[in-house]
């Protein structure tokens, strides 16, 4: 059934030895609680210890549940109990840190929509730190909130019953979640992968240089097959640098493909424009390297920016400064220039851009890894796709919650080429949709999944015929021109018949510009 999904509240708090239940019925049922009624499910942390502290420890778990149950009856929430199997002390940071990060994951893990409500009284002091740095620092995704309650005694004294706290603090976890680029496409928003969930070796690699170069105002290449995050990893070089306006939720972002058929509108949006400058100047209009300074400028996919427009942004990049259209006069951005290609890079020198420009963009190259090559990563990007699409399509999570952790369909992801990358992933996640959605058994929707997979690579990837291994040297009949031509004309021919006949599909498909295309079609058809 689909229906908007509803914000409730869980609550996660430790137990308290000495007032049991106490501080909870007021974060819960107190008249002037913002969440009285609305708490559904509540985490109960306690130290699963030995001897006399641990025999404490339970014995207030038992009197809290059980006052909790009686005093908030028929409405009381779900109580889940989770153990700290311990022996360290309840004042050691390192060891409390370890227990009440996995905790919170964990919970967001199982209610990722869900407004999470950390109660702060209860438990030591340090687990009282603990639990502050963790809800302060960005930590957790989705809307989190901390609390403290009074006692009987500090609301008599005129304090608050509930009071919720906010440290304010900026961090860069917190900067990356809360701003994203604008234009930004639906398949990669900016913050499609979560930097600080990343395991596999080679994303983990991508960021670690991304950080070596944040501090330096030097342009940046981002190269990778599509749907492989690069506005994702745009944003996280912008987030972890000084190129930005921390006052902005959103920075400039430039999709270059919207400029192939009118390079005035690439220079209007870039540079600006005054009054009169062409018909539809109706006023002046700053340009996005205007409203980029001091900030950083993302250019995805570079290589559709026609020529002349490069070599105006060279004077930009060079600090030259730049015209608005109409106007002679100079002005200055001091910007971090970002951009992104998934064409090969031979083919993004010689045939896409001019020399000069590519040797001033790309002074740092980061080849992005595909997938294939970040297993690790792919339970929790999965996770993380699946649950997107569902709520972007208001459809109920228990229709497709059971499909996030699917040992079936991890396999299927994990053992693909996933040529399309992410955009595989979102492309399954709507078969499994309108699976779940139209009632299918879960045989039916996995299989349904795994032939979406094979689709695509299909779609995407053509195949050529397969060749010999070379062992000994072998003559070859007609030479080695022949014979690289004979399999060069295979993949064109592949390329049209995947295609549907189509020369421009069939260019990008084998990483050519379509009169390339068409000239080695010619001399080899």
């Amino acid at each position: 059934m689909m229906k908007k999904v509803k914000e409730d509240v869980v609550m996660v708090s430790w137990i308290s030895v000495n007032h049991q239940a106490a501080p909870l019925l007021t974060a819960i049922e107190d008249p002037q609680s913002p969440f009285r009624g609305k708490v559904k499910k509540l985490f109960l942390c306690w130290r699963k210890a030995g001897g006399e502290d641990g025999r404490r420890e339970r014995d207030a778990l038992d009197k809290t549940k059980k006052a909790l149950k009686t005093e908030l009856e028929p409405i009381c929430p779900e109580i889940v109990d989770l153990p700290w199997d311990t022996q360290s002390s309840p004042t050691d940071h390192a060891a409390i840190r370890k227990f009440a990060e996995n905790a919170l994951v964990q919970i967001r893990d199982q209610n990722p929509t869900e407004h999470i409500v950390i109660h702060l009284s209860p438990g030591t002091p340090s687990m009282h730190a603990v639990w502050l740095l963790l809800g302060s620092t960005g930590l957790i995704e989705g809307k989190l909130t901390l609390i403290q309650t009074s006692d009987e005694r500090a609301k008599k004294a005129g304090q608050p019953s509930v009071k919720k706290i906010d440290l304010n603090l900026e961090t860069w976890l917190k900067r990356f979640r809360s701003s994203k680029p604008s234009s930004a496409t639906v398949d990669d928003d900016g913050v499609l992968i979560d930097p600080a969930k990343v395991k596999s070796p080679k994303l983990k690699e991508a960021l670690e240089k991304l950080n070596e170069w944040a501090e330096l105002r030097v342009p940046v290449l981002l190269v990778g097959e599509r749907g492989t995050g690069k506005t994702t990893l745009a944003h996280y070089l912008r987030t972890m640098s000084p190129f930005q306006k921390l006052d902005s939720r959103n920075w400039p972002i430039v999709v270059c493909g919207q400029f192939r058929a009118n390079t005035q509108l690439a220079r209007s949006e870039l540079f600006g424009h005054v009054k009169g400058a062409f018909t539809d100047a109706k006023e002046d209009r700053k340009g996005l390297l205007e409203q980029a300074d001091g900030d950083s400028l993302f250019f995805d996919e570079i290589a559709d920016i026609d020529q002349d427009t490069q070599r105006l942004l060279m004077s930009a990049i060079e600090g030259k400064g730049f015209s608005r259209l109409g106007d002679s006069a100079v002005k200055q951005s001091t910007f971090r220039f970002i951009s992104a290609t998934n064409r090969p890079l031979d083919v993004l020198k010689t045939e896409c851009l001019d020399p000069d420009f590519y040797d001033r963009i790309a002074m740092f190259i980061l080849t992005v890894p595909p997938l294939r090559q970040c297993k690790e990563d792919i339970p929790t990007i999965w996770k993380s796709v699946l649950a997107r699409a569902g709520n972007d399509l208001d459809i109920d999570r228990e229709e497709w919650n059971g499909f996030q952790e699917h040992p079936g369909l991890l396999k299927l992801i994990s053992e693909a080429q996933l040529p399309g990358n992410i955009r595989d992933l979102q492309r399954m996640a709507y078969h499994v949709l309108a699976g779940t959605h139209a009632g299918k058994p879960e045989k039916d929707i996995v299989s349904v999944a795994s032939q979406c997979l094979s689709e695509g690579v299909s779609s995407a990837t053509p195949t050529l015929p397969s060749t010999p291994e070379i062992g000994d040297f072998n003559e070859i009949d007609g030479g080695l021109q022949q014979w690289l031509d004979d399999r060069e004309r295979a993949w064109l021919q592949m390329a049209m018949k995947t295609s549907g006949g189509n020369k421009s599909k069939a260019a990008d498909l084998v990483g050519m510009k379509r009169k390339t295309f068409e000239h080695h079609w010619k001399r080899l058809k």
